[in-house]
């Protein structure tokens, strides 16, 4: 009886120290665990702060370069407009001794040289300033020209002119593209007009310039 109550004990007393180990080993890696986790957090919280560190930093990064580009288009805004004020002084001095036809054929170098006919807001007044002269002058001088009796004419032509030179000159444009790049307001207006002034429609003329330039090759 002894011994059976001996072998009894021994039993449960293994299962008593291997339960408390069990539990302790338990406790351990919960521990671990729990240290692991609260690692976690503090890195991710580490994270999270840099993270907004770095978008404070880039937006105050973007704001600078903002405020630098508002600086860049301030300075090119104030050089464009001393850069037109000369042009305009030397303008008015060229101009002032020139009689009549002279002006007008200065004139139409200065819109063919700065292509100025491509802007579809173009008009009178607009054109004055960039000339430097009174819309009162250019008016005089487009009414007693033999060839042309109101600005719109003088400008349509210039940009039918310079449309034949886009569509040799790229091939590869579609008419809407050479219609906007020559000033013209509409596809419209612009195939109405190209073909008042040249005789074809501007697809024909295409077609005509490059089976000239396939007869030629």
């Amino acid at each position: 009886m002894t011994e059976e109550f001996i072998l009894i004990a021994a039993v449960f007393l293994t299962f008593l120290i291997a339960g408390a180990v069990g539990i302790f080993i338990t406790y351990r890696q919960t521990n671990r665990v729990l240290r692991d986790n609260d690692q976690l957090l503090k890195d991710n919280s580490y994270l999270v702060s840099e993270v907004e560190n770095l978008k404070e930093e880039t937006q105050e990064h973007q704001k600078t370069l903002e405020e630098l580009k508002e600086q860049l288009r301030t300075k090119n805004k104030a050089t464009e407009i001393q850069q037109e004020t000369e042009s305009l002084r030397e303008n008015i001095e060229d101009t002032k001794d020139m009689n009549d036809d002279e002006l007008r054929a200065w004139i139409d170098r200065q819109v063919t040289k700065s292509r100025m006919f491509c802007d579809p807001e173009l008009n009178i007044k607009s054109m004055a300033q960039k000339l430097g002269l009174t819309q009162k002058r250019i008016k005089q001088l487009l009414k007693d020209s033999s060839r042309y009796d109101r600005l719109y004419d003088y400008l349509t032509q210039k940009r039918v002119l310079y449309a034949c030179e886009l569509i040799k000159e790229k091939p590869q444009w579609s008419v809407d593209a050479v219609s906007k790049e020559a000033g013209f307001v509409s596809r419209t207006t612009f195939q109405t007009e190209f073909k008042k002034r040249i005789g074809v429609t501007p697809a024909q003329y295409r077609q005509h310039t490059q089976t000239e330039v396939v007869r030629v090759d």
